[in-house]
């Protein structure tokens, strides 16, 4: 029965001699130890006994021969692998036989514990704020840097609740629902503001995790705090500043932004989003390709181009750009960028927005109306060089008339024909001077009359035959006898030629070149129609084709002021300009009000 339980125990039992060799072992020492019983018995267990703790062995077998008993002596052996097990034993000698009696129990995961334990104790009291209370919550233990931050001696901790500290920041709910959580046996993580003996607040993210007995109930709290005072002033701080920026960048209308080049996501203060209509969403920031979606077709190219050469080549970019807002909105911005390195690697860009629309439009009008007034310059000085020329032909004009007019006379029907021809040349020559005279002349502040919308265009169509004829261009028309319309015939005969210069300057290249105008009447409007035989407009030319500034035409052979004058001539007479896409060629419309009165 005793064998048996020698050898079924899961302690270590074994019976040794003051000679320090094994007589006996159990199992479980084999188990433990790796080695077979034999192995174990063969030599003395001092070679089992760590190097170290050899001395220290030999000692208490010393003890054991004077007839002492060993209790708890610890010591380290080493298994077949090398690896050290710690015993603990208690011993008792046995003078008559000789013999050591012993029971020992491995305790090597029992220290390991109490080292990773006493390391993280002394890592945790070193480096974060740590206390200890005890069920009902009153302080029993507390480190250096509790003491440190609280301004508090131990002594005069210890004992306390953590009233002691109590800011007052906080409401009584919210220490209700804190010990509601931890006296449930749950963990509570969150900042608290606290109180410094000396009147000031310090901010610390605690961890308050409860404690159980075997029995598993509460017996203690460990708190573990860390100081966040800076991080949250300064968390506080930049808010502030950041709201700062936003503040004045809505004042000024400049917005910030920042590119991740790596992964294209997009930063945007909120100004930035306010200036592009774009919708702020908590958790989502915009990519590059949505931001660029952002500027319309035309200057897509542009801003594609200078941030990829940013991203590439660090080349920093400042344009003047038209965005579109998801909304459809046209406006006009200032944006630039530049790129920013880190260990020689570009990995940001970042740059302001800023909208300009008002400034870019007053600067578009402004430009608008220097044009205007160099155009108007230049018809001011053509009507005095017309005036000149009037007087300069009239006089051999009617020298001529007046002796082609006696030559008819005198040749009885000779010749007639040509002499016809002579004073329908003359007539025609002197037509064309008054039409240049009278479209050359500028009135400060245009006057409108009932006008004959028939007689004007034939005018127009005078100073634009020689255009049309060196081009080669097959012209026609289809007008009424008369249609009379509310107008300044200046300006009218104005936007006519406009029309049919920009139709023989789309089509002068082409094969089948043709020009055809209309004037057509119903009950309240008069209809003008200009058609060619170009292939329509595109939708995206139609948009922008009044705007200042904007033409197709190559550089140097267009202003893009001619239809934007037109469209305001038009809306001044409160008449309506469009393109007709009904029409398979380019044809533009005018309807003007009928003039009803005499």
């Amino acid at each position: 029965m005793y064998e048996r339980f020698f050898n079924y125990s899961n302690e270590l039992l074994c019976v040794a001699d003051f000679e320090g060799r094994f007589v006996d072992v159990n199992d479980t020492f084999t188990k433990i130890l790796g080695y077979s019983k034999q192995e174990l018995l063969s030599k003395k267990f001092l070679e089992f006994v760590h190097p170290d703790d050899i001395e220290a062995t030999l000692a208490e077998i010393g003890k054991l021969a004077d007839g002492a008993q060993t209790i708890n002596f610890e010591n380290r052996y080493q298994d077949i692998n090398g690896n050290s097990r710690i015993f603990s034993w208690k011993s008792i000698p046995d003078t008559n036989s000789k013999r050591i009696y012993a029971v020992a129990r491995d305790i090597t995961d029992e220290r390991t514990i109490d080292n990773n334990f006493a390391q993280l104790h002394t890592a945790v009291s070193e480096n974060v704020i740590y206390a200890r209370t005890d069920a009902s919550g009153k302080i029993v233990e507390v480190n250096d840097k509790f003491c440190e931050i609280s301004g508090y001696s131990r002594r005069e901790l210890i004992g306390k609740t953590h009233r002691i500290i109590n800011s007052g920041e906080h409401s009584r709910q919210f220490f209700i629902d804190m010990w509601k959580t931890i006296s449930s046996g749950k963990v509570w993580t969150g900042p608290i503001t606290n109180r410094r003996k000396d009147g000031s607040l310090y901010i610390v993210e605690s961890i308050i995790t409860p404690i159980l007995n075997l029995d598993g109930k509460i017996e203690s709290y460990i708190a573990i705090r860390f100081d966040i005072t800076d991080r949250i002033e300064y968390q506080q701080e930049s808010a502030k500043i950041l709201k700062i920026l936003n503040e004045t960048g809505s004042i000024a209308k400049v917005g910030g932004w920042e590119l991740e080049v790596e992964t294209g996501v997009l930063s945007w203060t909120d100004e930035t989003f306010k200036i592009l209509g774009v919708e702020k969403r908590v958790g989502q920031k915009p990519i590059l390709p949505e931001g660029l979606e952002l500027f319309v077709e035309e200057h897509k190219p542009l801003i594609d181009e200078a941030v990829a050469r940013a991203i590439s080549h660090g080349e920093p970019y400042a344009l003047e750009l038209k965005a579109q807002t998801p909304s459809g909105e046209i406006k006009w911005i200032f944006t630039n960028g530049k790129a920013n390195y880190k260990n020689g690697k570009i990995v940001t860009l970042s740059g302001t927005i800023q909208d300009i629309h008002d400034k870019k439009i007053t600067e578009l009008r402004y430009n608008q109306e220097r044009q205007k007034s160099i155009q108007n310059a230049k018809f001011a000085a053509l009507g005095e060089l017309a005036a000149s020329i009037a007087h300069e032909i009239n006089n051999p004009l009617g020298i001529i008339s007046g002796y082609t007019e006696l030559l008819k006379y005198q040749n009885d029907g000779q010749e007639n024909d040509k002499l016809d021809a002579i004073l329908k040349s003359c007539e025609r020559i002197s037509y064309i001077v008054k039409n240049l005279k009278r479209f050359s002349r500028t009135d400060s502040e245009p006057t409108k009359h009932k006008l004959d919308l028939v007689e004007v265009t034939n005018e127009a169509i005078s100073l634009v035959m020689p255009k049309i004829k060196r081009n080669l261009i097959t012209f026609s028309y289809d007008m009424v006898d008369s249609a009379f319309i509310w107008a300044n015939d200046v300006e009218i005969e104005q936007v006519i030629i406009n029309l049919i210069n920009n139709s023989i300057d789309a089509i002068y290249e082409k094969e089948n070149c043709w020009v055809k105008l209309k004037i057509a009447e119903d009950n309240n409007n008069v209809i003008f129609v200009v058609e060619d035989s170009g292939s329509g407009i595109p939708d995206s030319v139609q948009i922008k084709m009044f705007e200042p500034f904007y033409t197709t035409k190559d550089i140097n052979k267009g202003t893009g002021l001619g239809l934007s004058v037109v469209k305001g001539i038009i809306d001044d007479h409160e008449a309506q300009i469009e393109v007709d896409n009904s029409m398979p060629n380019t044809c533009i419309k005018i309807t003007f009000p009928k003039h009803m009165g005499h």
